[in-house]
């Protein structure tokens, strides 16, 4: 593995200017490169990208840096790409109090093996970067931190070149920067968010649900209701969460299921049919129903009208010490007219 090619520009949005930036201790930076190339490459990415065919400027500076035309004048272009960009979001959110800062923009190109090769462009906070003059990693660049965004695009060279995946990686995992592979990178999603909830939802009901629905009711009951309040719910999927939170901090009521188990095969899931890791659900794909009556005894039915998201810390289990076994409701009305019942039953 080899970095062929890199430049650092600071993009800086308050003075108006893009300036390459050069450091003493290039093996510093070419460590440095290789950390973030391999948090990028370690990294699943955010969501699965093509280029925008009706836009050509991005790509066209992209085919430039492969085929080693002009290298340095197009990584300037693209920094001033940026800047132009963040100055407009800038104007945009100026009544928010927010303000988006001063930072450093890698370019670079490197071999993997020998016909693979990766373009990635990284953003990150300049009073994060490496330290000015020196480049020493006194202040440093965040790679454990990965506070940064970047691109990241597979290439396979032979006889010319062919565009293999590309992903792009934001570290805010709350609100994703939309100009920063719409507007700067000119892409466009493989998968828009309709098909991604409708395959996601789809995925997780048959390959994670079914084949737990005989030998654990119970829990394929609970867990096919949380799944469904998730993804009936407004706001952003994200398979991490779903798999260590949703699923992950889930207790089963039979002990031989096992939680990990689940968690991996959810992990193998985007690749196999075809969803991004990040998207914006829609709640209308979701046919299903959340199922609303479950039967407690022979007399007793419970009833659930809504979608409850953490049900499980509404419902609980209980045993005695005798071994019976009972049902925890959360419920104040509830508790109040057990407690007449048994206070009518002690007189």
């Amino acid at each position: 593995m080899e970095v062929e090619y890199y430049k650092l520009l600071s993009v800086d949005n308050t003075t108006n200017l893009v300036a390459f930036e050069d450091f003493d201790n290039t093996q510093n930076i070419i460590e440095y490169i290789w950390d973030i190339i391999n948090n990028c490459v370690s990294s699943e990415g955010d969501r699965e990208y093509l280029f925008e065919p009706s836009l050509q400027t991005m790509q066209n500076h992209i085919n430039d840096i492969i085929i080693n035309n002009n290298r340095d004048q197009i990584c300037e272009q693209v920094a001033k790409k940026l800047l132009a960009v963040e100055r407009d979001i800038n104007i945009r959110i100026a009544h928010m109090d927010k303000k988006i800062p001063k930072g450093m923009l890698m370019i670079s190109y490197a071999k993997m093996t020998d016909s693979d090769y990766k373009v990635i462009i990284t953003k990150a906070d300049y009073t994060e970067f490496i330290e000015e003059l020196s480049g020493n990693k006194k202040s440093g660049l965040p790679t454990k931190k990965k506070i940064f965004k970047s691109f990241i695009m597979n290439v396979t060279i032979d006889d010319g070149y062919e565009i293999g995946t590309i992903l792009t990686y934001d570290s805010n995992t709350t609100t994703k920067a939309v100009y920063w592979w719409k507007t700067f990178l000119e892409l466009k999603e493989v998968r828009d968010d309709e098909l991604n909830t409708l395959n996601a939802y789809r995925a997780i009901k048959n390959v994670i649900l079914k084949p737990i629905s005989q030998k654990h009711k119970q829990d394929y009951l609970c867990l096919r209701n949380l799944t469904i309040a998730y993804f009936r719910g407004e706001g952003e999927f994200d398979l991490k969460h779903y798999k260590d939170d949703i699923i992950g901090s889930y207790h089963p009521f039979d002990s031989t299921l096992k939680i990990s188990d689940l968690k991996v095969k959810i992990e193998k899931l985007p690749q196999k049919y075809h969803f991004d890791l990040v998207f914006q659900k829609k709640p209308d794909v979701v046919k299903d129903k959340f199922k609303d009556v479950i039967p407690l005894t022979d007399e007793i039915d419970l009833k659930i009208k809504q979608d409850i998201l953490d049900i499980s810390k509404i419902i609980k289990s209980k045993k005695d010490d005798e071994g019976n076994k009972y049902i925890m409701i959360l419920s104040q009305e509830g508790y109040e007219y057990a407690e007449g019942l048994q206070r009518n039953q002690d007189e």
